[in-house]
């Protein structure tokens, strides 16, 4: 039988290197299935467009099926977000799992997994200490076959975490080419918008996430507490800086030092807002939507959908009633997270905008 590829990815916005991936990853698949991020990305940010559209021009540019990759892992640390991944990847047959890679070097790829997975990385890994440089101190110390900082780059962290969580699927470093890269791009359709004045596809712009964020930290009696990454003083910063700030983006780079990184506040801001727990983070999902397709995704799906799965793949709105309760639960959430993002929209949609949509059928 032939080779079923996925490709976990965020798509914010689609560029040149993500084509050359979903290039690499098709060759000789029966199916390239895109496991993408729905509206908030890893960096706890909102998507710069809707989580359709950026489905849409996955399949434009060669995935045959789009499954979301729901909130709140879609915005979790590189650990919750490559687990989702993977597990979704996995539970929907995917043989072959490709990636970037700043190395390609797959051999030191999954000894840093085996070295993530370790009791002595655990034990030394404590929760107040999850910076990207203690994280490759670590490996530098557990697993000396590594070279120092191999670990630097955001894709081969993502794929050292691939790896650690892959047990029935083949890992597939691509080794990254030169691209405009999507925060560059982002920045590009941002500033154009400002300068303009118009918005013909819908852009969502990332301060008004920020503004939120803000909004709701300024106004809290007190630190919120017991979220997701709020931990080791994150949100007493945040909520310091609140006080303090005109705006989001102020607040955020009031409360930024090395040790809390942009990146981090904004997903400790999020899931205080959006009151994700880190024990939501560990469960793994039991769903998934389909956000688009074309004829061979269509008919992988109907073969899929015919085996038992530890997954629930929803297609519309209805078929949120078939879920079990812990997938019901966690479908609630995401829901509420769709909600927020119809909020960074320009005009403002209701809050139930996205549930009525249903997947692109190409």
């Amino acid at each position: 039988m032939k080779k079923i590829s996925a490709v976990i990815c965020e798509l914010n916005p689609l560029h040149s290197g993500h084509v050359f991936l979903f290039q690499k990853a098709k060759e000789d698949a029966r199916c390239l299935v895109a496991i993408m991020s729905g509206h908030f990305v890893q960096r706890g940010e909102s998507a710069i467009y809707n989580k359709y559209a950026r489905a849409l021009s996955a399949v434009e540019a060669g995935a045959d099926l789009v499954l979301e990759l729901p909130y709140p892992w879609s915005s979790g640390s590189a650990e919750f977000f490559a687990a989702a991944g993977v597990h979704i990847a996995q539970n929907v047959g995917a043989t072959h799992l490709y990636f970037g890679s700043e190395t390609g070097d797959l051999d030191a790829l999954q000894k840093a997994a085996k070295t993530l997975n370790s009791a002595a990385y655990r034990q030394q890994f404590c929760g107040a200490c999850r910076a990207g440089t203690r994280r490759e101190e670590l490996l530098t110390q557990l697993c000396p076959d590594i070279a120092p900082g191999f670990l630097s780059g955001s894709n081969d962290i993502l794929g050292a975490e691939y790896c650690r969580w892959l047990t029935k699927t083949v890992p597939v470093p691509v080794r990254r080419i030169d691209s405009i890269s999507a925060s560059a791009l982002r920045a590009s359709i941002t500033r154009e918008i400002l300068e303009t004045g118009e918005n013909s596809r819908d852009a969502v712009l990332f301060y008004r996430l920020a503004d939120l964020l803000f909004y709701f930290l300024r106004c809290a009696d007190l630190p919120p507490h017991g979220f997701a990454e709020g931990g080791g003083g994150v949100i007493q910063r945040l909520f310091g800086s609140a006080q303090k700030a005109v705006d989001g983006m102020d607040m955020f780079a009031k409360a930024a030092t090395k040790q809390y990184t942009n990146a981090r506040l904004r997903r400790g801001a999020l899931f205080a807002m959006t009151r994700t727990t880190s024990d939501m983070l560990r469960t793994l999902p039991r769903f998934t939507r389909v956000l688009a397709a074309d004829a061979a995704g269509r008919n992988f799906l109907s073969h899929i959908r015919r085996e038992e799965k530890a997954i629930q793949i929803l297609t519309n709105y209805r078929d949120r009633n078939a879920l079990f309760e812990e997938g019901a639960v966690q479908y609630a959430h995401a829901e509420k997270a769709d909600a927020l993002y119809t909020l960074c929209m320009d005009p403002i949609r209701p809050a139930g905008w996205f549930s009525a949509m249903h997947p692109a059928m190409l």
